[in-house]
């Protein structure tokens, strides 16, 4: 694409607009505003280093104009407009902002974001200031591809909203093991910030369940609506979610079930020789017979005491035999996260208790731990196979 092309020819410079599906009406609640060139997108135009900031600005100026001319009056959607954080930097962010103030007056600015898309700059400090001094002005910012940024830099900048790009989740069946945990992180994020998260690039299915299982509470993506120089009401994606979202609550509230009533099994499987253990009894031995009679679910067994400290040895399956590790003997447990949750609600519901899914330290592989009290007022954790919970497709 010429640069100068672009610049002397603005009236062939157009505003299309992506739809924003909301994860709660099923409608279209927002829209990204992009721009084109004679059919091409103007992305690189605007991304060149080789092209004066000015005159980005000015094109830039022009899509926002003709977008607004486009934005029905009596509307209640959200707009996100692309920004260059090089482009706050002109005259402390009064350039850009002079863009924005050639909108109607009459669209509220508390639904107007500005999208920042690379923040790995060097003068962050900078940055910020602008980013509030825009945030206090009454403007929304977002924060886009927030997953490839530093937990620091999020922080820091306290943005409005999350945008997360699934682009990365190639195959339509399969994710890398870390995925779901990178999912959750910009999950939790968003609760702390009270921050809605936005997931684009939403091509198949199996992203848009993986949008809808960790917080999404925005989806965008040609699957839901591809973006059109026209004002869209309605798209696709308003009845892909009404078919899909209900098969996604179904499967996933079969799933709680299905480990709800494990967790209800095992404690009868497991209460008789928890409820018999004597004080007097050496623990590693009355580890091993149990762990004989529980095969083959679980491959590791441990003791600890209602302060954490592990008073048995691990008794570990390898090369097909139960055997003894007194290595973690003494440890203390209780820094985990996991610990005071889960001795607390084996004391208030007397039975055990089935963890989330984790990543064992050990062996690097997805697991749970199935907990019981004993009856000499220690506890009992069992870590379960990972070749159970992957047949068991409880490890999803």
């Amino acid at each position: 694409m010429d640069a100068l092309d672009v610049i002397v020819h603005p009236e062939e410079i157009e505003a299309w607009f992506q739809p924003i599906v909301g994860a709660a009406p099923f409608k279209v609640e927002g829209y990204e505003i992009q721009s084109h060139f004679r059919g091409e997108p103007l992305k690189p135009f605007f991304q060149e280093d080789d092209v004066p900031i000015e005159y980005q600005l000015e094109v830039m100026g022009h899509v926002v104009r003709q977008a607004f001319q486009k934005v029905p009056s009596d509307t209640q959607a959200f707009i996100l407009i692309r920004c260059r954080p090089a482009w706050l930097f002109e005259n402390g962010g009064e350039d850009f902002l002079h863009v924005l103030r050639t909108v109607d007056s009459s669209f509220p600015k508390e639904r107007m974001y500005v999208t920042l898309t690379d923040v790995q700059v060097d003068d962050f400090d900078r940055l910020g200031r602008i980013v509030a001094y825009y945030q206090n002005s009454g403007l929304k910012v977002a924060l886009d591809r927030a997953e490839a940024t530093s937990l620091e830099r999020v922080f820091s900048m306290s943005p409005d909203m999350l945008i997360v790009d699934l682009s990365s989740m190639i195959e339509k069946k399969t994710v890398s093991a870390s995925y779901p945990h990178l999912l959750q992180t910009m999950e939790h994020l968003c609760d702390q910030l009270g921050a809605p998260l936005l997931y684009k690039n939403i091509s198949h299915l199996g992203q848009l369940r993986y949008a809808w299982q960790h917080g999404g509470r925005y989806y965008m993506g040609n699957l839901l609506g591809e973006a059109s120089p026209e004002w869209v009401m309605t798209c696709p994606g308003m009845e892909v979610l009404i078919h899909e979202v209900p098969m996604f609550y179904k499967y996933d509230r079969e799933q709680m079930n299905r480990l709800f009533q494990l967790e209800q099994d095992w404690t009868v499987r497991f209460n008789e020789d928890c409820q018999s253990l004597k004080p007097e009894q050496d623990l590693d031995q009355w580890l091993l017979t149990l762990a004989r009679k529980m095969e083959p679910e679980f491959i590791r067994f441990y003791i600890t005491d209602a302060n954490g400290f592990q008073q048995s040895s691990n008794v570990s399956k390898k090369s097909g035999e139960w055997k003894l590790y007194s290595f973690y003997k003494g440890y203390n447990w209780s820094f985990r996260p996991y610990f005071i949750r889960t001795t607390v609600a084996m004391e208030r519901r007397h039975s055990g208790y089935l963890s989330e899914r984790y990543v064992d330290f050990s062996s690097s592989e997805q697991t749970r731990t199935f907990s019981m009290p004993l009856s000499n007022g220690m506890f009992l954790f069992a870590d379960i196979s990972a070749d159970y919970l992957y047949k068991e497709r409880l490890s999803e």
